[in-house]
C-alpha cells in the first residue's frame, strides 16, 4: 500500500506519481487541508449535510493524513487507473476509491481555484486571463523591425548570417532539447 511517508524518501517516485516536485507537493498540501478541512465541516464523506458530530480521521482510515489523501487524488488523476485498480494499490474496496475520488477530486478543485490555479474552460475565459496577466512574451517582429541594429551587431542582409540553403530548421520541440 502506497502512503505519502513511503513515497517521499524518493522524490523520483513522487514526481513520476503525481506529476509535483516535492517542494510542489508540500506547497499544495496547506491549501489542500484547508479545503478538504471546509468541506468536511459541512458534509460527511458519502456528501451528506453534517448535522451534529465534526469530523474526524480515524486510526484506521486508508487515508489518514492529509499528505496521503493528496498523493491518493493526484495519482489518480495523472495515472488515470481503474478505480480497481487504484483500490488495489491504496487497499481499497473499489466502492470506497470512488467515495474518496469525489470528496478529494471536489477538494482539491476548491483549493486551486482559490490559488487562481486551474485552467480556463472556454475561450473567454482564457482570453480573459491572458489580458489580464502581464506579458512575458517576447517581443513581435514589427517592433524589433523598428529598432535599429547596433553597430557591433551584424544585420540580417549580409551573408554571413544567412544559413545555407540545405539547412532545415528543427520543429520547435525539437529545437528546446538541443
Amino acid at each position: 500500500m502506497y502512503k505519502y511517508r513511503s513515497i517521499i524518501e524518493n522524490p523520483e517516485k513522487l514526481r513520476s506519481m503525481t506529476g509535483l516536485t516535492a517542494d510542489e507537493f508540500h506547497a499544495l498540501v496547506p491549501i489542500f487541508h484547508t479545503a478538504f478541512e471546509a468541506y468536511m465541516k459541512r458534509r460527511t464523506i458519502d456528501g451528506r449535510v453534517r448535522y451534529c458530530r465534526r469530523s474526524v480521521s480515524y486510526a484506521n482510515s486508508p487515508l489518514p493524513t492529509t499528505e496521503d489523501k493528496l498523493l491518493f487524488i493526484l495519482t489518480y488523476l495523472k495515472q488515470n487507473p481503474t478505480q480497481v485498480m487504484h483500490g488495489h494499490i491504496f487497499h481499497m474496496s473499489q466502492s470506497n476509491v470512488s467515495k474518496w475520488v469525489h470528496l478529494l477530486h471536489g477538494a482539491l478543485n476548491y483549493a486551486l481555484s482559490q490559488q487562481n490555479l486551474l485552467p480556463a474552460r472556454t475561450a473567454d475565459d482564457l482570453a480573459r486571463r491572458l489580458h489580464e496577466e502581464p506579458s512575458h512574451e517576447e517581443p513581435s517582429r514589427e517592433e524589433l523591425s523598428r529598432e535599429e541594429p547596433s553597430c557591433e551587431e551584424p544585420s540580417c542582409e549580409e551573408p554571413s548570417c544567412e544559413e545555407p540553403s540545405h539547412a532545415t530548421k528543427a520543429p520547435p520541440f525539437l529545437s528546446m532539447t538541443a
